[in-house]
């Protein structure tokens, strides 16, 4: 992504715990032990104009870090874009994944698609994949949201139009949580438009948005 990108913009990655340099980390299971866990690491790089960007459980991961930065009196971010997630007020419509057991939850895998089928079938593979997973999804499908004020920089929206696990209204409800200006827009795909057929498309737009922000 980041050759997709301004050359004036640097692409700085929040790993997780439990994944590539950082996998024998203990992993987070709650958005509460998380963001305690990243403050102090975002806060140690604010000394550049920044925006955050999150698909799916990274969405609402930059929505807490954001308020946490305000609550803390730090610098905050220039806007703030989120992808293939509900906005964060909204209750989930959708069954819990993190609990089913491995056969279930490779098959709802399979209906998100994203995953190769190679992968799915691969059982060394998915003993290495399935616990980070896991605890990704515990963290999304356990928060629980605080009402707050919204915030004054930009949140733009993006989506895919057959995502099963997002609706197009959950996505445009990101709207709420901001007083500055709002944008959303839709791809072709679904869960993962931004690695199928929309990449191109999606990666046009994302350099526009990011522009604006600047």
């Amino acid at each position: 992504m980041s050759a997709a990108l301004p050359p004036w913009v640097e692409l700085a990655i929040l790993q997780l715990p439990g994944r590539e340099a950082m996998f024998g980390s203990s992993m987070h299971l709650s958005m509460k032990s998380l963001i305690a866990a990243l403050t102090p690491i975002v806060i140690s790089q604010l000394e550049v104009p920044f925006a955050f960007f999150g698909h799916s459980l990274g969405a609402h991961v930059g929505f807490e870090l954001a308020r946490e930065l305000c609550n803390r009196s730090k610098p905050l971010p220039r806007g703030l874009l989120v992808s293939g997630s509900r906005a964060p007020h909204l209750p989930s419509r959708r069954k819990a994944l993190h609990n089913l057991s491995t056969p279930e939850l490779i098959a709802e895998l399979r209906r998100y698609g994203g995953t190769p089928e190679a992968v799915l079938q691969n059982q060394e593979l998915m003993d290495l994949f399935l616990p980070p997973l896991r605890a990704d999804l515990s963290i999304f499908e356990t928060m629980q949201y605080e009402a707050g004020a919204p915030f004054d920089f930009p949140i733009a929206a993006f989506g895919g139009r057959t995502d099963h696990r997002t609706d197009l209204d959950e996505v445009e409800a990101w709207r709420e949580h901001t007083t500055g200006r709002f944008a959303v827009e839709f791809f072709d795909g679904g869960h993962f438009y931004w690695m199928e057929q929309s990449k191109a498309a999606f990666l046009t737009v994302l350099r526009q948005t990011i522009t604006t922000l600047v």
